[in-house]
């Protein structure tokens, strides 16, 4: 359902939330660059879930 931990954004960095196994959201929110891993979560099973994408550079 979402992004597990450790996992590359690629180009789709930004703002993710905690999700449980059943897609319930939790109240933890990260912003991760493009091309990071996103951190772990604080209980295993869980995986993070895209809520808003950081647009691309322009130039």
């Amino acid at each position: 359902m979402g992004i597990k931990p450790g996992q590359n954004t690629g180009n789709q960095g930004g703002i993710f939330q905690q999700v449980t196994p059943t897609g319930k959201p939790v109240g933890n929110y990260v912003a991760v660059p493009d091309h990071r891993p996103l951190p772990p979560t604080t209980k295993p099973g869980h995986t993070w879930k895209p809520v808003a994408t950081t647009p691309n550079n322009k130039r």
